[in-house]
């Protein structure tokens, strides 16, 4: 069995790490969004209350979320994927049109991330209403979702077009459908 290359390596480890980073990002913002509401919806009906914030802690949690889930997908290679024209083409026709795919991505979600930046400067000297966290919070989602997407494309480029992986269909697969 062949040994992996140093930077077939490095692509894995990557994506690895950006996985258990949407995971962490994922479940911290799916329970603090769900503690919100559980919170709130005691406060209201039973102490007859109302919290202030509930209003305006989902909106600064829910970008984050989204970009754990998104980042996720892509990382798992369910995202722009067009599995049935993959699934239709020969071995060597996925790998190019994958390289392809990928390449175009990550200049695309680069070029984004980039410019994106420039709306969390601005948007930092927007202040929440009530906690008056400034409104860069949401943004910063954006810009990491963005880095993190250009990142997992150059991963999927260098394994699909660099080192010549193969490039997998499984359109049942819950983990990923082009791998």
């Amino acid at each position: 069995m062949k040994t992996p290359s140093p930077l077939l390596n490095a692509a894995r480890k990557t994506e690895a790490a950006i996985e258990i980073l949407c995971k962490s990002v994922l479940t911290l913002t799916g329970f603090g969004l769900l503690a919100v509401l559980v919170v709130n919806v005691f406060v209201r009906y039973v102490m007859q209350g109302s919290v202030e914030a509930a209003s305006e802690l989902p909106a600064l949690m829910f970008p984050w979320f989204v970009m754990g889930g998104v980042v996720l997908a892509a990382v798992r290679g369910n995202h722009v994927a067009m599995q049935l024209t993959m699934h239709m083409l020969p071995p060597a026709g996925r790998r190019v049109l994958a390289t392809f795919i990928q390449g175009l991505s990550a200049v695309v979600f680069a070029n984004l991330a980039w410019h994106s930046v420039e709306n969390t400067l601005v948007a930092h000297d927007e202040l929440s209403t009530i906690l008056h966290v400034p409104g860069s919070v949401g943004y910063a989602a954006l810009t990491v979702a963005l880095a993190l997407l250009a990142l997992c494309a150059v991963t999927a480029f260098v394994r699909f077009g660099i080192l010549a992986e193969p490039v997998m269909v499984d359109m049942a697969a819950a983990e990923g459908a082009v791998v």
